[in-house]
């Protein structure tokens, strides 16, 4: 098949690198993507890096009329046979390419929807599917009554195989506390995403601090770069360790190309966001990985982490519950083995890149024999 994949913004995060992800294995599966993304965006550098076919479009709005005709000449010129759209403003694009092709929209966050006549319609008219990255997102969809229940599939997100293979955990463990230079009597925990407001890393920077306060001492990798929108956050949390006098026990890795490798070297991976999240990608990666998980009740985390089973859930922004779970997780080890356990059993059964892009191919394919 022939598959566009559109993408209206410029800054990378979670959902750019799924949609990356998505047109490497459909391409190593004999389909042909190509992506449409705005001009100077970084998901279409790193995909032409990658190799792939990327087209420039100016999505300077919603219902930019040279928007839609570059996006409707594309389709026409490349033989595409259908679209899936990740942002806000490329769906509204692509929506006046219905008459060609089908067009899905893929919801990849979970903050509440606006249900203005406006965004009705947008929801209704626009697209001929919605793909869901979390159920919250599904059903906030269908609470404000912005599509049919089938008009929307839910694909979930997933760990990619490099997390799965665990025949150099103990090398990475030994190699990354060496990179880092983390004390041998510390226990080393980890937080991975873009440094952003919503993924509110600070938590984790307070939470070393009070098990610091305790007599624990830990070492925390906060991975991740800032975006675009948000370039000073980093300045913010380093002012944080500075001011709680953590700053010795706290490592900016900057946004890293090997995070199988350290998420598999860390003894917990910690997830304090506040907003926004779906099921995130960071948990099927931690859990194939075999690395203990620490979350907030957010968005679709609790779609994946049963709390005290496959992982440890806490109230937003907790601290205090965040430094009594890492204190959990490292002492009580027969416990976290069990958990760890669990969660790399699911991952095994319902977490694979394979089997998610087998649901999405599928609906695809039903869409378009639909048209046919």
């Amino acid at each position: 098949m022939r598959i566009l994949h559109t993408e209206s913004s410029v800054n990378w995060g979670g959902q750019e690198y799924r949609a990356l992800e998505q047109m490497e294995w459909l391409q190593a599966h004999g389909h042909e993507p190509a992506l449409a993304v705005r001009p100077g965006s970084d998901i279409g550098r790193r995909a032409r890096a990658k190799g792939l076919p990327v087209f420039d479009i100016a999505y300077t709005g919603h219902y930019d009329p040279r928007a839609i005709k570059a996006a409707r000449n594309l389709i026409k010129r490349q033989g595409i046979e259908i679209a899936d759209c990740h942002g806000s403003r490329d769906v509204m694009t692509l929506a006046f390419a219905r008459s060609l092709i089908p067009v899905i929209r893929t919801r990849h966050v979970s903050q509440p929807l606006k249900n203005k006549l406006h965004r009705r319609l947008q929801w209704r008219y626009g697209s001929d599917h919605v793909i869901a990255t979390a159920s919250c997102i599904r059903d906030e969809v269908l609470s404000k009554g912005l599509a049919p229940a089938s008009k929307i599939s839910v694909v979930g997100e997933w760990a990619g195989d490099a997390f799965f293979d665990l025949s150099r955990k103990e090398d990475y463990q030994r190699d990354v506390r060496r990179e880092f230079a983390v004390p041998a009597d510390q226990p080393l925990v980890c937080a991975v995403g873009m440094l952003r407001g919503d993924k509110a890393q600070e938590f984790l920077i307070d939470a070393v601090a009070e098990l610091k306060h305790r007599g624990r001492n830990v070492v925390a990798l906060i991975v991740g770069s800032v975006t675009n929108s948000q370039s000073s956050y980093d300045q913010k949390l380093m002012s944080r360790a500075n001011q709680l006098g953590v700053t010795q026990a706290i490592r900016f890795t900057g946004y890293r190309e090997d995070i199988p490798r350290l998420t598999q070297a860390c003894d917990a991976q910690v997830i304090t966001s506040i907003s926004v999240e779906a099921q995130s990608r960071t948990v099927p990666q931690a859990f194939a990985s075999m690395t203990p998980v620490v979350a907030s009740r957010v968005g679709g985390i609790e779609e994946l982490v049963v709390d005290q089973k496959t992982g440890i859930l806490v109230g937003i922004g907790d601290v205090l519950a965040y430094a009594s779970a890492l204190t959990d997780v490292l002492d009580k080890r027969n416990k976290t083995d069990q958990m760890v356990a669990s969660a790399r059993t699911f991952a095994e059964h319902n977490l694979r890149l394979d089997s998610k892009m087998a649901e999405t191919v599928a609906i695809y394919e039903d869409l378009t024999r639909q048209r046919r």
